[in-house]
């Protein structure tokens, strides 16, 4: 199989971006490496957008850095993505998940997710499980239909899934959500008053709309 990783730098990291295209260039010929650095900070939901924009396959996967969800729970979204032809996206949900971490809020992360997560269940009909989950499998093509419709000016912070969410013309997409593990492993960069505060505004003005 034959895919392409593409990996967003921030601003200042310049040993990650070296090590990353070091790799590129050691990458085998199934794998194409792209290695993009951004020339400001954006922070991670902006760079997941920027992802998106740059992806060429049919097919993209969300992915993180700190692994969270273990590949086996990943790839069940992406063979059902490209199993399945009347599927538009395949979001994870970590809530049906047994003997999960995330369950127990025991990362500040988590406790944070599981909060919003029920606010924005609430704020919209026939909501998501998950809103808030971020191990999402979509089709290239589904992502053109709804990218304009994302509201660019509230991606801050961390989190993609709530401008996506919030989409008025994601409800016209099929949408599957699938088990998956969450261990509640945090990235050093999360920023839990921050990240809170991001989210309390998208929430103030979805209720607005």
């Amino acid at each position: 199989m034959q895919y392409e990783l593409i990996t967003l730098v921030e601003q200042g990291a310049d040993k990650t971006f070296e090590v990353l295209n070091l790799q590129a260039a050691n990458s085998n010929f199934n794998e194409t490496l792209s290695v993009h650095k951004n020339d400001r900070k954006k922070g991670r939901a902006l760079s997941l957008y920027q992802g998106m924009e740059l992806a060429r396959a049919p097919y993209v996967m969300i992915l993180d850095s700190e692994l969270a969800s273990p590949f086996g729970d990943v790839f069940k979204l992406w063979q059902h993505l490209v199993a399945e032809d009347k599927v538009d996206v395949c979001w994870g949900d970590r809530y049906r998940k047994k003997e999960n971490p995330f369950l127990r809020g025991e990362s500040p992360r988590a406790k944070t997710e599981i909060l919003f997560n029920n606010i924005l269940r609430e704020r919209y009909h026939n909501s998501l499980q998950d809103p808030l989950c971020e191990v999402i499998a979509i089709k290239k093509s589904a992502w053109e239909k709804i990218r304009t419709e994302l509201p660019l000016q509230k991606l801050r912070g961390w989190y993609l899934t709530p401008a996506l969410h919030q989409s008025a013309r994601l409800q016209t997409l099929s949408i599957i959500e699938i088990p998956v593990y969450d261990s509640g492993r945090s990235s050093k960069s999360y920023n839990v008053w921050k990240e809170r505060l991001n989210l309390f505004r998208d929430s103030i003005f979805t209720n607005r709309q």
